[in-house]
């Protein structure tokens, strides 16, 4: 053995698997804790129990169907958390998660809620955790492109290419547009938002994530980020479209956040391969 080469003692192996163990150890456990709470308050929101009926609805002024679209998403996110596979899904749900927790701590903070906001907080803080401790077979999903989901396609031309950047601008342009609208507060926009039943204050809290959104996904580089600023968009829009459906909103309303919902998903399948997270393999 050469002079500087370094010796692998049996202490430092036992202190990397020891290591290997606890990180182990903390991972299941906060992704347990996160699976259980989505899984119990997704059921526990499709049911629109007293307690949610009084914290989302009474306390927080929220419309009574917002329980209903947490519960229909929250419930498959909590399997997908614990489930094997799908790790591009797992970011959505990570994602997901911490929109609904820090957006629960922003509206209790907005209400004077303060000591009821920390609990979000706390666990969005688990859900990073958790995030963050995951093993590389949950963390890597394989790269994909349009030829993978749509066959016959072409893998890059031109026509992809532009078709990428035209859904791309629609969605990130409406995104920002509508964001700077809701931070600022203008009348229209809050007069639409409140015709929806939601409070006045949701739109600070859902405009900061949609002004985010199109650098995200329109500069290069940050794929993983990326993979959480079009998780976003689909909930934002999908999410408005059934609020415009169940209020009864002019057609119109449902179709274009329809459109946007769409231009959101071609968007994601058509990006070029430096816009996919995922390891190449060689």
């Amino acid at each position: 053995m050469s002079e500087g080469a370094k010796t692998i003692t049996p202490m430092r192996v036992l202190d990397s698997d020891t290591g290997s163990r606890v990180r182990g150890i903390l991972y299941w456990l906060t992704t347990a804790i996160i699976a259980l709470e989505s899984a119990v308050g997704g059921v526990w929101d499709v049911l629109r129990t007293d307690y949610v009926r009084d914290v989302l609805e009474r306390q927080l002024g929220y419309p009574w169907y917002v329980a209903v679209i947490l519960g229909v998403w929250k419930i498959p996110g909590a399997l997908i958390l614990v489930a094997r596979r799908f790790p591009r899904l797992k970011e959505w749900v990570y994602a997901g998660a911490i929109f609904v927790y820090t957006g629960a701590a922003a509206s209790h903070f907005f209400v004077g809620n303060v000591g009821t906001g920390i609990g979000p907080l706390g666990f969005a803080a688990i859900t990073m955790i958790s995030w963050a401790l995951r093993p590389a077979s949950r963390r890597h999903p394989a790269p994909y492109s349009a030829a993978d989901l749509f066959p016959g396609v072409p893998r890059r031309n031109t026509a992809t290419t532009i078709a990428f950047w035209v859904v791309s601008l629609s969605f990130t342009g409406a995104l920002l547009s509508g964001g700077v609208a809701d931070l600022i507060h203008r009348p229209e926009t809050v007069g639409g938002m409140v015709a929806l039943g939601y409070p006045g204050y949701f739109l600070y809290v859902i405009g900061f994530w949609k002004v985010l959104a199109p650098a995200a996904i329109l500069l290069p580089g940050f794929t993983r980020l990326k993979e959480w600023a079009y998780a976003g968009a689909f909930f934002n829009f999908s999410g408005a479209v059934t609020s415009h459906l169940v209020s009864g909103s002019a057609w119109y309303h449902v179709a274009y956040t329809s459109l946007f919902a769409l231009c959101t998903l071609a968007s994601w399948a058509l990006r070029p391969g430096n816009r996919v997270l995922g390891r190449r393999l060689s």
